[in-house]
């Protein structure tokens, strides 16, 4: 079955848009038609950001949603501490690395993401990125026509 990392930005769309692709590959993941990864960072991401945007009972309903994924993996801070800085060259952003190196302690297929600047990074040659729209066409779903694929 499809292991797929998912990035922070897909639960922030997911709130912040009425209806998006990342909204599609999250109810998907709770299908059971792939197996859904995330890290403490995306937690810990998550929770400030909406922390700073919405009130505390939303954060929690997220934390809610996430935690009851069908099948999550959770990548804990050891495994991404063991691998340490072995990409640290080939990513710009120090706040993106702790997920990169989630996606490759789990050995994920694919990385779902929106962060065009992440993907057009020198770890791309490494890691599989796709974006919410064209994650839901490898899974044969049904996806929104939107310009940016989110």
């Amino acid at each position: 079955m499809i292991k797929a990392y998912l990035d922070t930005n897909i639960f922030l769309i997911f709130l912040e848009e009425e209806i998006s692709n990342s909204e599609l590959v999250i109810e998907a993941a709770n299908e059971g038609l792939f197996i859904p990864v995330v890290s403490f960072h995306t937690f810990k991401e998550v929770m400030h950001n909406i922390k700073s945007r919405y009130s505390k009972d939303t954060a929690s309903w997220m934390r809610t949603l996430i935690w009851t994924m069908q099948g999550l993996n959770i990548v804990r801070k050891e495994e991404i501490d063991a691998i340490g800085d072995r990409y640290r060259e080939l990513v710009d952003d120090e706040d993106d690395l702790p997920h990169i190196n989630a996606y490759f302690a789990s050995e994920c297929n694919y990385f779902v993401t929106t962060n065009r600047r992440l993907t057009q990074m020198r770890i791309k040659k490494k890691v599989n990125f796709i974006f919410p729209r064209d994650f839901l066409i490898e899974l044969d779903l049904e996806f929104l026509d939107k310009k940016d694929g989110i």
